[in-house]
């Protein structure tokens, strides 16, 4: 990300989470260096009835956005991020893995057995993403970190290949393998 390169940021949050990363990250990113915020290239999903607002308080901070509910080619923009920031559900964290992308995952609070946040401290245990608690994530904290990231040479490649290194693309045809297997023998 040297000198006055895009830095691709994607915020994806799913039917639960897109409504606080629609209140957070815009603030967030308001909040950065015009150094940074004026190369920003931001993908955003927002709910249907937060889409506007979220268009506005971008433009207003100067960033360039796409901000919809939904993108049929999610995986593609998220594999041409420099950072990603996202829930940690089970797919969202096998996609960030397989595609080998860093990111900035704040788990579902509450989730079910609190498996987002178990999700997204493997993930941070192995070097290739951040975990960081709702509770304790406000747009100045969220804005401090993207600039840490952005500003640290080389962190998020490093974080990307380590996310790389917990893909498992061939993770459909190992359970298909399986399920012929135990079919077999039944």
């Amino acid at each position: 990300l040297a000198g006055g390169a895009p830095i691709r940021l994607h915020v994806f949050g799913g039917s639960q989470g897109a409504r606080y990363f629609s209140d957070a990250v815009p603030p967030a990113l308001a909040a950065l260096p015009a150094e940074i915020s004026q190369r920003l290239q931001v993908v955003q999903q927002a709910r249907e009835e937060d889409v506007v607002r979220v268009k506005a308080a971008l433009k207003d901070a100067g960033i360039e956005a796409d901000v919809a509910p939904f993108f049929k080619d999610l995986p593609q923009r998220m594999a041409q991020s420099h950072l990603v920031i996202a829930r940690a559900g089970a797919s969202s964290v096998a996609e960030l893995a397989a595609i080998g992308r860093p990111s900035i995952l704040v788990p579902l609070p509450h989730s079910l057995d609190s498996d987002q946040l178990e999700n997204a401290t493997n993930l941070a245990e192995s070097g290739a993403s951040w975990c960081i608690e709702q509770k304790v994530l406000s747009p100045d904290r969220l804005a401090r970190e993207i600039e840490r990231l952005i500003s640290s040479q080389g962190v998020l490649a490093s974080a990307a290949g380590a996310a790389k290194g917990q893909g498992r693309p061939d993770a459909v045809r190992l359970l298909a393998d399986l399920v012929e297997e135990l079919t077999l023998k039944s």
